[in-house]
């Protein structure tokens, strides 16, 4: 039962994420057997240092919607373990969730992230941040593989709309920081 919340947890539609759809967010999933590969970008007015410092603000999720509790560890210069804790309104169930994942820091291009612990048999992927006209263009790239028993096909359904609102809340959430001076970014 716990896989089968973490599923719906991680993908399934939320209206109380986003009312609307982040303008420009591009969102696309494949699913090759079991394994799923994600695919998300949206441009946002942060310059490239002011995006990666929004990605590496790891206990700023608690912004996010579900989101209860994200700490953070720093477990050497380029490597930090993130904890976080999400409570998710499933039908007519409340459940509270955790997962550790390992983030490897590439200043101020790019994060790769790797499951340490978690309801998923894998969840890995890069967070990518390339300059563009206005400002930036955010790309996620991950690879899913869920352990659950429900069928992959239902998966497939919810995955790529409860994405689509979680990409739309993240690029929501950078764009309200732009006022925000960045910290310690070089020139």
């Amino acid at each position: 039962m716990k896989k089968l919340i973490l599923f719906l947890f991680l993908f399934m539609t939320n209206m109380a994420w986003s009312e609307t759809h982040y303008e420009g967010l591009q969102v696309d999933v494949k699913r090759n057997g079991s394994l799923y590969t994600l695919n998300a970008s949206f441009d946002t007015p942060l310059s490239v240092c002011a995006a990666y410092r929004y990605l590496t603000d790891y206990d700023a999720a608690k912004n996010l919607p579900g989101v209860v509790d994200s700490s953070s560890s720093r477990e050497s210069s380029n490597k930090v373990k993130v904890d976080r804790t999400a409570d998710e309104h499933v039908l007519f169930f409340y459940v509270r969730l955790r997962s550790v994942m390992e983030y490897t820091e590439n200043p101020f291009d790019r994060i790769t992230f790797s499951q340490l612990s978690g309801d998923s048999k894998r969840f890995e992927g890069s967070w990518v941040v390339e300059p563009n006209h206005q400002g930036s263009t955010i790309r996620f790239q991950g690879l899913w593989e869920p352990n659950t028993v429900i069928p992959l096909f239902i998966i497939d359904h919810f995955a790529k709309n409860g994405l689509v609102d979680r990409f739309s809340a993240i690029a929501k959430l950078a764009e309200k920081r732009r006022d925000l001076p960045p910290n310690s970014c070089p020139g």
